[in-house]
Formats: C-alpha cells, structure tokens, sequence
C-alpha cells in the first residue's frame, strides 16, 4: 500500500505542476501583438500576408514583394513547420522580440507543402531557419531554436538604436 499511495501521490504531483506550466504558458502569451507596418503603408492596406495574432506569416506568394516593400529594413525571417518542437518553443520569444525591436521586422513563413518550392529556392534543409535580409538580398542565416545566437546575429547586421 505504502508503494500505492506514493504513486498515486508522484501522478497527483505531476498533473499539478503540468497544469502550473499550462497556466504560466497562458499567461505568458500575449492576446495581441502589435506589428508594425512597412514604411508609409498602413497596416490595413498590407497585401503581404497574414497576421495570427504573432508575427506576419508570408509564403511563396508574398515573400519576396514584402522583402521588395522594407527596403533598407531589417528583415529576420522564421522558416517553420507545425510539427516542429523547437519552432513552437521559440516563437513566444520571438514575438516579444518583435515587440521589443521595433527597428527590425520579424515574419514567419511556414515550409508546408504550399510553400515547397520557397524552400527549396532558399535552400531550407532544417527548422527552424532563420534568414536575415536588407534590400531583398540575404545578409545573415542561422538554423536552430538558439535565441541568443539569433539576437546577436541580429545585433551584428544592425546593432540596436538608443532611443
């Protein structure tokens, strides 16, 4: 019996502190976030893509017009996939980052079937990827869910302003 019971305590303890994480997850997420929109276009005239309450979701269609449209700006670029473990866990984080850098631009595009041929072009082998690009040219690429590599890479294409 003394076995039992502490089982059955082990499982209690387990369901608590996933639903503790499950709580914490929530409360963490922002319902909204804003984005800004490229320069001089209002973000209801944006024929870019989708926004799902995160990042801007571009695909084969939109890409490379949005890239054309920042010009000069920043552009970091999250190539996921739904079933990816590692994207799923970055992407809160990179929302908050999108909050925090205003001077950069962060959109995702999902290497679906839909998107295939995109990423081929760009040669996407893993996710998640992350390409940066200025003037609709690629300047900087690392792969895997590393946010701090991803924020100094970003820092090293355009160190952030003191504003």
């Amino acid at each position: 019996m003394v076995v039992r019971a502490s089982s059955d305590d082990a499982v209690k303890q387990l369901e608590q502190f996933g639903a503790g994480v499950r709580a914490g997850l929530k409360e963490q997420m922002p319902a909204t976030v804003p984005i800004t929109p490229p320069a001089g276009q209002s973000s209801a005239g944006s024929a870019s893509g989708s926004i799902d309450g995160g990042l801007l979701e571009l695909n084969k269609d939109s890409f490379w017009e949005y890239l054309k449209q920042q010009g000069e700006t920043l552009v970091v670029v999250d190539f996921y996939t739904d079933w990816c473990g590692p994207c799923k866990l970055i992407y809160p984080e990179l929302v908050k980052l999108s909050q925090e850098r205003t001077d950069v631009r962060f959109v995702k595009v999902n290497c679906n079937k839909a998107n295939k041929e995109l990423g081929v072009q760009l040669a996407i082998k893993v996710a998640p990827t992350f390409q940066l690009y200025r003037n609709s040219t690629k300047v900087a690429e690392m792969t895997g869910a590393k946010l701090d590599k991803l924020v100094a890479l970003i820092n090293e294409q355009q160190p952030p302003s003191n504003n």
